[in-house]
């Protein structure tokens, strides 16, 4: 089994990006540019238990995931787990705490596992890992961004000022 770890500071209260990293609905917007997400059964509430489908593509090939949500506590933690997919095991479970006035400290804690034995482990080795980090890493810093630039527009820039 391979383990990644991403973490980045929020700009946001842990409740806020705690809703907006664990809705489904954001998940295409986390990932545009990298994988296609198309969510197959909107409306099903977030609570451990629940199960969500995506059709999920990259490089051309599209392939039905189905997560479930193992363990969730509001605001602090949620662990999702690949019931049927493109790997042999996956479970994610991501970190919500508070850090500094109004900043969140979000830790991503990827466990999974490649199929076809020893050729997925030679294709993690070689790129696989590096690239679902750099993924994991957008991610984050996609929300980083959308928060400062919520904070931004909030305070207002310069104050209607313009040099």
């Amino acid at each position: 089994m391979a383990h990644l770890q991403c973490a980045k500071i929020i700009p946001g209260s842990k409740f806020k990006v705690f809703d907006y990293l664990t809705s489904p609905a954001n998940l295409t917007e986390q990932l545009s540019g990298h994988i296609a997400v198309k969510w197959q059964n909107p409306g099903v509430e977030l609570k451990p238990g629940s199960e969500f489908l995506f059709l999920m593509s990259r490089f051309g090939i599209e392939q039905p995931i189905r997560f479930v949500v193992d363990r969730m506590i509001l605001g602090n933690s949620i662990t999702y787990r690949q019931v049927s997919g493109v790997y042999a095991r996956f479970t994610l479970t991501t970190k919500f705490e508070e850090h500094g006035q109004n900043e969140t400290l979000v830790t991503d804690l990827l466990d999974y596992e490649i199929p076809f034995g020893i050729v997925g482990r030679i294709a993690d080795d070689f790129f696989i890992r590096s690239d679902l980090k750099k993924i994991f890493e957008v991610r984050l810093n996609r929300t980083q961004e959308k928060f400062a630039l919520q904070i931004t527009d909030e305070k207002g820039v310069n104050n209607g000022i313009t040099a």
